[in-house]
């Protein structure tokens, strides 16, 4: 991937929120870019101001301080009506219009571009046509928006930020309440868009997984500043593992993974190749046992055409199993 031209920037940015009698700063001298062409994820805990940033970034709440530059034109020299020509926002709450149609939703993006009542020409209904089969829901089209799965009613509001064809989309939130295969089906699509149609895709998420694995940046969100790179970089200082461990979790800048911290019983040895030992280990560890080359107890993987066996030697005694539900519950019965 190579990123484009610099399309949003933030300049010393203060964001936050006047209530009637004093200023709440969420967050003071942010400078931020983002590229054409690239995934950005904003991460970070609950109530370190995902949406104040967002909100602010496309003009729906005004900053604090500091400057905003997008696509080259200064936040506060831009116009209202030029606004939705320059950035589309999709945010997480719901449609309370249930009888409308996929396609009239997706038509609604072309609303910048057209006419004052609103009447679409054959170029606008191309682009519709065109953000539909992007999506994926063509076949979606006629059906109204309450009888739609959530994951596809994502799809639909990304369809409505494609029509509306802004150089910079952003999305608050756009895997929340969907289930894992969705997740990860909805971030592979802005994935794409930015690959196939050089838009830049700012989206937050509390989806750690997948904004490690997809994303091009990150902008990691603190209680005092933001951090961003790509995803390596932030696991490679240990931004990553600082905001999001606790004593309960710890975070794994190898593989970028997180895991529960258990209480480790006891050694254990581990033999055998393939899938079923990769998983035996990962049984093993979740049952809080540390795998060592030399230990007093092991646990051999045997695979036959017959299935997969589990034997356990510890000295003289032997005992075998034909699942792993029943190794781990034995070895937890012995260590109790």
């Amino acid at each position: 991937m190579t990123p484009g031209r610099v399309i949003a920037e933030t300049k010393d940015l203060s964001i936050g929120y006047h209530s009637r009698r004093r200023v709440f700063t969420v967050m003071e001298n942010l400078s931020l870019r983002a590229h054409r062409g690239e995934l950005v994820a904003l991460i970070g805990r609950n109530g370190t101001g995902k949406s104040t940033l967002l909100r602010t970034l496309v003009g729906l709440q005004p900053p604090l301080g500091g400057t905003i530059i997008l696509d080259g034109r200064a936040l506060h020299e831009t116009g209202s009506s030029e606004m939705p020509r320059l950035v589309s926002f999709t945010s997480t709450e719901p449609m309370t219009v249930h009888y409308i149609r996929v396609r009239d939703v997706v038509s609604l993006g072309r609303f910048p571009h057209t006419n004052w009542i609103g009447t679409l020409t054959e170029a606008d209904r191309r682009a519709v046509d065109g953000a539909l089969e992007a999506t994926g829901i063509t076949a979606l089209a006629q059906r109204t928006i309450d009888n739609i799965s959530d994951g596809e009613r994502q799809r639909t509001m990304i369809a409505r930020s494609l029509a509306q064809d802004t150089g910079l989309m952003v999305m608050d939130e756009p895997t929340a309440f969907l289930d894992l295969p969705s997740r990860y089906a909805t971030v592979n699509l802005l994935r794409r868009v930015t690959r196939e149609s050089g838009k830049c895709v700012i989206y937050s998420t509390h989806d750690l997984d997948t904004a490690i694995n997809e994303a091009d940046r990150i902008w990691l969100m603190t209680e005092d500043c933001v951090s961003e790179g790509a995803p390596e970089d932030l696991m490679l200082t240990g931004s990553i593992a600082r905001a999001f461990e606790s004593p309960q979790l710890s975070f794994s800048s190898g593989d970028g993974s997180f895991s529960f911290v258990r209480t480790r019983h006891s050694s254990i040895a581990l033999e055998g190749k393939g899938r079923a030992a990769k998983l035996t280990a990962r049984a093993l560890s979740r049952c809080g046992y540390n795998i060592e080359s030399q230990a007093s107890m092991t646990v051999r993987v045997s695979n036959s055409a017959g299935g997969t066996e589990w034997i356990v030697t510890e000295g003289q005694e032997t005992e075998s199993f034909d699942s792993l539900y029943d190794l781990v519950t034995y070895l937890s019965a012995r260590s109790q």
